[in-house]
Parts: C-alpha cells; structure tokens; sequence
C-alpha cells in the first residue's frame, strides 16, 4: 500500500514474474478488469469468479478504484471470500491506507472486504515520491534537449 507510483505494482509485478518462470500458475488483474469481464454479454460470473479462486496466486492491483456500487462490491467480495475460505495466497496493492482499511465508519460490506484482506496479507508501505513524474520529467529535459540540439 503507498501513494500513486511508489511501485506496488512494479514489485508485484515482479513476484508475478519470478514464480511464472518457475512454472506457477499467477493471475494478475484488478478488479475493473474483473468487472468489465463479468459484466460483458452472456458471462458466466460465477465461471469467471472460479477461474480467479483457482490460481494458486492471485494479484488484485489497485484495490479500490473499482466502481463502487453494490454489484462491484459483491463480486469483489465473492472473489476475496472465495481465497480466503480456500486459504489461498493473494498479493493486494492499493492506494488505500491502513488507517482507511480499518475504519469503523466504513459501510459493512467495505468492513468485510477489508477484514479478510488483513488477515491474508502481511501490510507492507511502498512510501516516497511518485516515480512517474519523475522519468516523465527526465523525458521532457531529454526532448527539450533534442530540439535545442
């Protein structure tokens, strides 16, 4: 968890990579992915969920910039539910806090998404400045010294 580009995904993306090469099964989506999917003509949403529950790791990036209504929650509930009564291993990256997550003002539905997810993950921050701006800022010097020669 951290602030936009501090490379949560990067670093998922990387444990992604070292146990594909090792020959694990590995899904990494977020949930507008998984809605988008779910909610295309003639899905099977209950095929689409099970397919998600059976890879041995799976990796949700960016927690919590899904829509957020009652049919997101549901499924991201059903996807998390699923792992979590299975005991099965799953990566989360969020831009969400810790202090957000646990929040007793939260709606239930969110509570529970939330509970399970720190169950099943160790929390680790991703601090620091956002990368992005950093290399887009880097690219501009690199044009603006192309142009001027």
């Amino acid at each position: 968890m951290g602030p936009v580009g501090t490379g949560k995904s990067f670093f998922a993306g990387c444990i992604a990579n070292a146990l594909l090469e090792q020959g694990e099964r590995v899904m990494m989506t977020n949930f507008s992915r998984i809605l988008n999917e779910i909610t295309s003509y003639q899905a099977d949403k209950n095929q689409i969920i099970q397919n998600l529950v059976d890879y041995p790791l799976l990796i949700i990036d960016d927690l919590g910039i899904e829509r957020n209504s009652e049919f997101a929650l549901e499924q991201v509930y059903n996807v998390i539910d699923s792992r979590y009564c299975k005991m099965l291993p799953l990566i989360v990256t969020t831009n969400l806090g810790l202090n957000e997550m646990k929040s007793t003002d939260l709606d239930t539905a969110h509570q529970r998404i939330y509970s399970r997810i720190l169950e099943m993950c160790v929390p680790i921050y991703c601090g620091g400045e956002d990368k992005r701006k950093e290399e887009g800022t880097e690219k501009l010097v690199q044009v603006q010294n192309l142009i001027t020669g």
